[in-house]
């Protein structure tokens, strides 16, 4: 029997749905069902699409793997235990061991007792594993469908951050703009890229209205950053004494997000000294709209292949980056896994070794929040560089819009008048963090 409490999530407590008054709760017990409903719909009305790309052999698989997503449906709604993967993806044995010594240490392995962020995670990858032990399914992605229609909503949005960037010669190398302006334009893109975050397929249950005015309207929402740090980010990045920086871009969302990145990271290798800027991406589908490789390389066609000549021109460049080694596309396990990033230092130290090379860090979103701090409910005040833990590989930057009631590195009392204010301050998206942490 699983055990809810009608309570909120104790002070540095991991957040958990066992706690009735947090958001976990209704997140796993309203958001999770809705989204692998709208998931099986999508596959029954994509069936005959699937058939023509992965053959006759898939039409019986799909059959049986619709019937697997509404048995793990019922699975969340029911509190059933978790159990071991058996396929032979990569990242099999880590889950099980995982596993293995959450048992060992007594804690409760069901979707409402166990801590939240690893639950959300198993999900994610027990959706992989319905889809790893099919022959002919193997490797499709079930949300490619919601990216791909989410990428085509948003492709018209983008067009006046272009003209802004083509107007003011941002990435013209023979221009040369004063540190004043190298700065500003830089924390304009930051903000960008900052809000576009608000778009999350796994948060809407797989439907969002992409804004089409996102570059006028980031200037009205500083008053909505509640810790913002981007003018120490703006003066890591221009500073003219490091001119060969390395930057690591660790994404979340396809759409609008992806695309906003990709205009930061353009001006980062263009104005910004950065000599490679490395993509870190999901090796497995994952939090319906998060970024994998192919829907990096969709995006960046998407554009190339428009018939806008500035359209065009853009997709080239980027085209050109990526052919040329600049932007180079990097997978790794470890951000597919139920582990925040304290234990990287132990449980991945290949891939924090790699990170510590790096001149910044940039973590996009709300899942690699939390995976930064823990996902514990600290006091706000807590100081982000105390909740992040033993992570601590290079300067690091956190560009997030609040979508879970966990927080910390506020001032001194803001926690109590957003609280006063506003009762979904810390969910709705609408607040945003901009965090900096140097080891």
């Amino acid at each position: 029997m699983n055990i809810v409490l009608d309570l909120p999530t104790p002070r540095n407590e991991k957040l958990s749905a066992k706690y009735k008054r947090s958001f976990a709760y209704p997140s796993m017990k309203d958001r999770v069902p809705v989204i692998l409903s709208k998931l099986v719909d999508l596959l029954y009305r994509e069936k005959q699409n699937i058939i023509n790309i992965y053959g006759e052999g898939a039409e019986e698989e799909l059959k049986t793997a619709i019937g697997e997503i509404s048995q793990l449906k019922n699975h969340v709604q029911t509190g059933k235990p978790f159990e071991k993967f058996s396929s032979s993806d990569p990242d099999t044995d880590i889950w099980n061991a995982d596993l293995e010594g959450f048992i060992k240490n007594g804690s409760k392995l069901n979707y409402y007792e166990a801590i939240w962020l690893f639950a959300e995670c198993y999900l994610y990858r027990k959706i992989r594993e319905i889809f790893a032990t099919k022959s002919c399914l193997n490797i499709l992605d079930p949300f490619f469908y919601q990216k791909s229609l989410l990428l085509t909503d948003s492709l018209p949005a983008i067009g006046p951050i272009m003209t802004h960037m083509e107007e003011e010669g941002l990435l013209d190398t023979s221009k040369s703009l004063s540190q004043k302006q190298l700065q500003e334009e830089l924390t304009m893109l930051l903000k960008c890229t900052l809000w576009a975050n608000r778009l999350d397929l796994s948060l809407a249950g797989g439907t969002v209205e992409v804004q089409s005015d996102l570059l006028h309207q980031v200037r009205n929402w500083d008053d909505n950053i509640l810790v913002n740090d981007l003018e120490r980010v703006s003066c890591l990045l221009v500073a003219v004494e490091n001119s060969s920086k390395i930057v690591d871009y660790v994404t979340d969302n396809s759409g609008l997000e992806i695309l906003c990145d990709l205009f930061l990271a353009d001006y980062l290798v263009s104005k910004c000294n950065v000599k490679q800027l490395n993509f870190r991406l999901k090796p497995i589908p994952w939090y319906v709209s998060d970024v994998m490789p192919k829907d990096f390389y969709q995006t960046v066609e998407a554009v190339r292949s428009s018939k806008n000549p500035i359209y065009r021109k853009f997709g080239e460049r980027w085209q050109k980056h990526i052919d040329e080694g600049i932007w180079k596309v990097k997978v790794d396990l470890y951000w597919c896994l139920g582990k925040p990033y304290s234990d990287m230092v132990d449980s991945d130290p290949q891939l924090y070794k790699e990170l510590s090379s790096s001149s910044l860090i940039i973590f996009k979103g709300d899942l690699n929040y939390r995976k930064l701090v823990q996902d514990i409910n600290w006091d706000p005040i807590t100081p982000f560089s105390e909740a992040i833990g033993k992570f601590h590989p290079a300067p690091l930057v956190t560009l997030r819009t609040c979508k879970a009631d966990v927080i910390c590195g506020l001032e001194k009392d803001l926690a109590e008048v957003m609280n006063a204010k506003y009762d979904d301050w810390l969910v709705s998206g609408n607040f945003a963090v901009v965090q900096f942490d140097s080891p």
